[in-house]
């Protein structure tokens, strides 16, 4: 007999906390509250449902270190950055003042495609890969992604990180970052490249306007950065070129 009403009280426990998590979750609003009713076995209220929101909270952090350490995201970095010493050797090459031409050029400015690969590895390679996964979630139509990607992105994400990064990089490393002759020079360079971004933004879009009409349309969106990297020698090549300093393009 007592047997029985033991087991019967952890019964009519078990229903008890099981109908005032249903209550709390149908007050309260489990899906704006985060609260999931559940199968109770335990002796407490409390374990008759789970926080969703702070569950949330801990799988965002692991969710943005998995992210950031992605072997995809790591690929599509090291592509950019190789697309990246690609072209610029080959604008390089292309503007060397040298009567006999080779890839790369014997006057060639490893400082400034070095500059160009750390570029392409953080902005091309990384930041790319978490815009096109944006524009892919975000938006149904392909061209209303082509026209973020080329009117907004481009313009106001693309050419400033390109117009402070790389001055600033070629400058620190030819002079020492901070002293006051890296100053000058990144200065002098962010003059020179500032100068030719209008142009190589028409240029930009000449070029890729219809190779990401491409993309957006007919390209699976997991293999985007991949298409595009393929497109990335011929362009890298272009913004080497259009933003070299006049003195480089005299030969």
């Amino acid at each position: 007999v007592e047997v029985y009403r033991r087991s019967t009280c952890y019964r009519q426990q078990s229903d008890d906390d099981e109908t005032i998590a249903a209550n709390v979750s149908a007050a309260f609003g489990a899906s704006d509250f985060g609260f999931v009713a559940t199968q109770s076995s335990s002796k407490h209220v409390a374990s008759a449902y789970t926080k969703r929101a702070p569950a949330l909270a801990l799988s965002g952090d692991a969710t943005l270190i998995d992210q950031l350490t992605d072997p995809l995201l790591l690929q599509h970095m090291a592509t950019g950055g190789a697309l990246a010493f690609a072209g610029d050797v080959i604008a390089q090459s292309l503007l060397s003042k040298e009567e006999e031409k080779s890839i790369p050029p014997k006057d060639w400015d490893v400082i400034r495609t070095n500059a160009f690969v750390v570029f392409g590895a953080l902005y091309t390679g990384g930041a790319q890969h978490f815009i096109f996964n944006y524009l892919n979630n975000s938006f149904d139509e392909p061209l209303a992604r082509l026209g973020m990607a080329q009117f907004f992105f481009i313009p106001f994400c693309y050419y400033p990180t390109f117009l402070f990064m790389t001055p600033a990089l070629r400058a620190g490393w030819e002079h020492g970052f901070g002293s006051e002759e890296a100053k000058t020079r990144q200065n002098q360079l962010f003059s020179e490249v500032a100068s030719k971004i209008p142009p190589t933004l028409l240029r930009n879009w000449c070029f890729w306007l219809p190779v990401q009409f491409v993309q957006f349309n007919y390209i699976p969106a997991e293999l985007n950065v991949t298409f595009t990297a393929a497109f990335g020698v011929i362009w890298n090549a272009i913004l080497s070129w259009s933003t070299a300093g006049t003195a480089e393009k005299e030969a």
